[in-house]
């Protein structure tokens, strides 16, 4: 499924210069270390802007697509998040490109995806009315881009190692990264179609920038977060992409949460 930024602003303290971890050197020794430093970071995350890549590698048929984007987080102060995504391009298997758009708001629960072409939207509730959930969090919300996870809970949930260098194609710029391999364990309420996830951090930011998510059925996702903006504000055209409302004269199609729903 599933603008310039202004400059990332500098996060909680590394236990490494950002200077030796962009000469190379890895920031953290152990993925222990990482994980507590990223749970740090959370602390005084308000909001995230970046231009996001989206490929998806179908293992049946060989087929990949592309899509372009921008996406957004809002944390309010209690920890509560919402996120908003466009896709505004697409690149087919046959490589040809087209101004596809999709588009995408989450918040309280309810996932939103708007057809402005059909001018008719799906609104997913994909919780109990009054639980919390993290959209962002893997295995319970739809984009596998974990930001600022509880290590504690990772480590339940996840075996967890730190990951190699980016290998990926659409990764390997990649600077001034380090990251994990997660793992899901029997039982932990991890989606189970995931084999296994790997996300790579920058480690002045700790904002996740490259992710690759294998599937059981040999599907590969990947995420690239370029241009990333932690704290910087959100401008009109951000929080606008934050906006659930139906537009007047739009169809909804309004599915409450199921227990039983995937």
């Amino acid at each position: 499924m599933l603008a310039g930024c202004a400059a990332a602003q500098q996060p909680v303290a590394s236990p490494v210069s950002a200077t030796a971890a962009s000469e190379g050197t890895p920031a953290f020794a152990s993925a222990d270390a990482l994980l507590e430093a990223l749970e740090r970071s959370t602390d005084d995350l308000r909001d995230v802007r970046a231009d996001v890549v989206y490929d998806r590698l179908d293992a049946v048929t060989e087929d990949r697509e592309r899509r372009m984007g921008r996406l957004v987080l809002a944390q309010s102060p209690d920890g509560t998040r919402r996120f908003g995504i466009i896709f505004d391009r697409c690149i087919d298997s046959a490589g040809h490109a087209s101004p596809q758009v999709q588009r995408f708001a989450f918040g309280e629960g309810w996932l939103v995806e708007f057809d402005d072409a059909r001018k008719q939207c799906i609104a997913r509730q994909l919780a109990p009315e009054g639980s919390r959930l993290d959209p962002l969090k893997l295995g319970e919300g739809p984009l596998p881009l974990p930001v600022g996870q509880r290590a504690e809970e990772v480590r339940r949930r996840f075996t967890v190692s730190l990951a190699p260098a980016p290998e990926a194609p659409l990764l390997k710029s990649l600077a001034g990264v380090q990251g994990v391999v997660l793992v899901p364990k029997r039982g932990s309420g991890v989606d189970e179609d995931f084999e296994e996830v790997r996300v790579w951090y920058d480690t002045r930011t700790f904002v996740p920038v490259g992710v690759v998510a294998r599937l059981k059925g040999g599907d590969v996702k990947t995420v690239l977060l370029r241009n990333v903006a932690r704290n910087g504000g959100l401008d009109a055209a951000s929080s606008a992409m934050l906006e659930r409302r139906v537009p007047e004269g739009w169809q909804q199609d309004r599915r409450p949460w199921r227990k039983a729903q995937p």
